[in-house]
């Protein structure tokens, strides 16, 4: 996966003159002048619209995955999860949403299929659509996606073991925050979903506030108590 590019170099000019916000204990990267998250609408796991503006009052919590992926979005929709059930106390003030990086393959009945498989059919939004509607969303939020040649088994270079230390020790921060379990149910999801071409892709934490305003990102390795944090944080405002 890409790593998350510096948001600071892409944001447009005019919003970086806006006012700062009062200081939060918020963790990751917290922007000093937030900017409107952008509007858009897709399809989510039940096949019904769902609306970015709709979210206004909450608090949103936003990612990047496909169902196919083989390494770190599995970990990551699992942070989702488990924050999820850290911030329990407050359920119907935030809202968690997984956008496809790969809409050609995720349809509504496969993105449905892999909340159930994760337990998060009824949890969270994982968004799909037209690939002019979802490359839109990448665009307007800063992700990178490419999707990758896919190439037969028998011409695929062994990775040397520099490269196999190093995608493990990626793999370990990936995974921090979660237990047992859930490591165990990444397997079983790659097992069931994964395979075919390979999608690169930038995989940050986006987390919006109540007023829709851009206010921090987390990169993959945040932990999923990390991630409640700043909602919590959020939603004291």
């Amino acid at each position: 996966m890409k790593a998350l590019r510096s948001l600071v170099l892409l944001a447009p000019v005019t919003l970086l003159a806006a006012a700062p916000l009062p200081s939060l204990p918020l963790v990751g990267n917290v922007f000093a002048q937030p900017w409107a998250a952008s509007d858009f609408t897709l399809t989510d796991q039940h096949g019904a619209p769902f609306h970015m503006a709709d979210t206004r009052g909450k608090v949103v919590i936003m990612t990047y995955i496909y169902t196919h992926c083989t390494d770190f979005c599995p970990f990551v929709a699992l942070k989702l999860k488990e924050a999820g059930k850290l911030l329990g106390a407050d359920a119907g003030k935030f809202v968690l949403v997984a956008v496809t990086t790969d809409p050609a393959r995720d349809t509504p009945q496969l993105c449905a299929a892999y909340s159930k498989a994760i337990s998060m059919f009824d949890s969270w939004h994982f968004v799909t659509g037209p690939f002019a509607k979802v490359q839109s969303v990448w665009k307007n939020y800063f992700v990178g996606v490419e999707k990758e040649k896919e190439e037969p088994a028998a011409a695929a270079k062994p990775p040397t073991p520099q490269e196999e230390k190093a995608a493990q020790e990626e793999a370990a921060a990936v995974a921090r925050g979660l237990g047992s379990e859930d490591r165990a149910l990444v397997g079983k999801i790659i097992d069931a979903f994964g395979g075919g071409y390979d999608v690169s892709h930038d995989i940050p934490f986006w987390i919006v506030d109540k007023k829709g305003m851009m206010r921090v990102s987390l990169e993959a390795d945040a932990t999923p108590a990390d991630i409640a944090s700043d909602v919590k944080a959020l939603l004291s405002e």
